[in-house]
């Protein structure tokens, strides 16, 4: 045996590539128990039943949600009821009396991390991982011996990380591979091993060599390019190691392939140092610490969820989160190089204008509206409201959630990024960039094909008037006055209606009022004139929104110019005339109104 610790993976080996471009909601929380004592708690999600967990002493469980959790536990004076935040990790420690408490860890600011992810936290099947399984030409004993041992160790090793992160490990072939008998070097036995072997058909091949002589010292023992990354080798140990030594060093390999960090923590499995003799004790329990457990559990549902495979493919937002607590894990173990240079080479998207940070907030508010919004039950379900809101009761909620946002940004940024907000978050304004781009340019700073997907997810179908397309041309156009002015605005949606009159739908009226009603409400805001509080407490599209009951629509072009002459008709100003006239009239903007 070694006389001295070793060190479990060559640190170069896994440190993580990932590219950051934006704002997620992982859908999982974590309570970690702190006593020497088992502490029942209870778990409730809006609209489900509560279900009861016992944590054992040390224990770090994972919470998968789709929407705000609340966790319920005597605390020995009383039952006390904590609001959990997602993204957050808890733990339940004594007191000097006797009583417990439900503290938050400190781990950076999750503020924007508001956003979900598709698919049902309950329902959705744990994530497997295909894994190919091999040894290298030096494994002197049997097939049958090393092939039995190996799958009862990744099995073994399958079982915890389904604890902790809702993974799985499925052994779908085995092989060998043929090592360099004169490499002593465990970086290149790496770069070979990945150059050798084609993980197909697994997703992961583990390799588990036998050529190396074990020496006392702090040596290197596994290592993995990244997380996700399709290879991890590992030096199969001396016969004076235990199985469940050999078994901690694939759970901390593992560990870093689902993006775990090393920690401070003395018995976690991602301590940086194994071999210190912790895992040959009776009744040694392997497990992760409850930050690597938010970690790797916040992977696992990008794998699970979205079946991503790589860390380039994950929601912006929990790549932002993972950085925030890669840089918080610098701190505590600043003598660990680890998570600080995995924190400097994840490289977030720059807000260099500030208004592009506030829009992030209001859209991730408006996410997270929309996304309980579809944990409720429909009205006609029978069931116990509060009910799912549809139609133009989520339109109006929609713009609510998104002016409230907007107040709570600072005050230069407000009104332009709740403009902004409800254009991107409503208007679907990549339908439109694909004739205007314009708006492509401008929605591709703020907004991400992820972001967008998830939003979507979640937003339904919000309408005006019993017509989405009307919800969404008022948001866009109140978007573009945000963006380039009102002149801009009109001219941008009047080339929108004679693009349409060449194909598509045809030149709308319908539209076009939608368009002017929209951004009459922007003007009015930027000129303040219109409170973005009143919009936030009281909007109703009735309010704001022209009624465009026998506006003509779906005219080509020789209609439109047989009918109305074309923008410097008296027709055609008789018709603008009528718009703008309706939209002044409405109870939002007359004088002394409380929309």
């Amino acid at each position: 045996m070694w006389n001295k610790p070793i060190r479990p993976c060559v640190f170069g080996c896994w440190l993580i590539a990932m590219l950051i471009s934006a704002t997620c909601w992982a859908d999982v929380v974590v309570i970690a128990n702190r006593t020497d004592r088992r502490i029942p708690i209870e778990i409730k999600l809006p609209g489900g039943d509560p279900w009861q967990v016992t944590l054992t002493p040390g224990e770090s469980r994972p919470i998968f949600a789709d929407t705000t959790s609340t966790v319920s536990l005597n605390t020995g004076e009383a039952i006390a009821q904590y609001n959990l935040q997602p993204g957050a990790v808890y733990f339940i420690g004594a007191r000097d009396n006797g009583t417990i408490d439900l503290q938050r860890i400190g781990l950076g600011d999750d503020s924007a991390f508001l956003a979900g992810l598709p698919g049902s936290a309950a329902t959705t099947p744990a994530a497997t991982i295909p894994v190919k399984i091999l040894v290298d030409d030096e494994e002197i004993t049997r097939r049958s011996v090393w092939e039995a041992t190996l799958r009862k160790r990744v099995e073994a090793a399958s079982k915890i990380l389904h604890r902790h992160a809702m993974v799985k490990l499925n052994v779908v072939a085995v092989d060998t591979w043929d090592s360099n008998d004169t490499e002593n070097n465990f970086t290149n036995s790496l770069n070979e091993f990945e150059e050798e072997v084609d993980p197909f058909p697994g997703q992961l091949a583990i390799g588990f060599s036998s050529q190396y002589e074990i020496k006392k010292g702090r040596i290197h023992m596994g290592g993995t390019h990244g997380a996700l990354r399709p290879h991890i080798l590992l030096r199969e140990w001396s016969h004076l190691s235990t199985e469940n030594e050999k078994l901690e060093l694939l759970l901390h390999e593992l560990g870093h392939y689902l993006g775990a960090a090393h920690s401070p923590e003395p018995d976690s499995a991602m301590r940086p140092v194994l071999g210190d003799g912790q895992a040959r004790r009776a009744g040694y329990v392997i497990r992760y610490d409850p930050v690597n457990t938010l970690i790797m559990s916040m992977v696992g549902e990008e794998v699970r969820r979205r079946r991503v495979e790589s860390f380039e493919e994950m929601a912006p937002a929990t790549q932002r989160r993972l950085k925030s607590i890669y840089k918080i894990l610098g701190y505590a173990k600043p003598e660990d190089p680890a998570a600080g240079v995995l924190s400097r080479q994840l490289r977030a998207r720059r807000d260099d204008d500030p208004t592009t940070a506030a829009t992030r907030k209001v859209l991730s508010e408006m996410t997270q509206f929309a996304r309980t919004n579809q944990s409720l039950y429909p009205a006609d379900s029978g069931r116990p409201g509060p009910w799912r809101v549809e139609g133009e009761e989520l339109f109006n909620q929609l713009v609510r959630s998104a002016a409230k946002a907007a107040t709570e940004v600072p005050e230069e940024q407000q009104v332009k990024s709740f403009l902004m907000g409800i254009g991107i978050g409503i208007g679907d304004p990549q339908e439109q960039s694909r004739r205007l781009t314009a708006i492509d340019r401008l929605v591709n700073i703020i907004d991400t094909p992820a972001d967008r997907s998830i939003r979507k997810s979640y937003i339904g179908q919000p309408t005006v008037q019993k017509r989405n397309d009307l919800a969404r041309h008022f948001s866009v156009a109140a978007m573009l006055v945000a963006s380039g002015g009102k002149d801009s605005a009109e001219a941008i949606s009047m080339a929108k209606e004679l693009v349409d009159s060449n194909r598509g739908t045809g030149f709308s009226f319908a539209d076009l009022a939608a368009d002017k009603s929209g951004i009459y409400l922007a003007q009015q805001l930027m000129d303040g004139k219109l409170k973005l509080s009143d919009v936030a407490n009281n909007f109703e599209a009735k309010n704001y929104i022209v009624s465009v009951a026998g506006f003509p629509e779906g005219m080509t072009t020789m209609q439109f110019i047989q009918q109305f002459g074309g923008q410097n008709d008296d027709r055609f100003k008789q018709m603008q005339e009528r718009i703008e006239t309706g939209i002044q009239g409405l109870p939002a903007y007359k004088a002394g109104a409380k929309p």
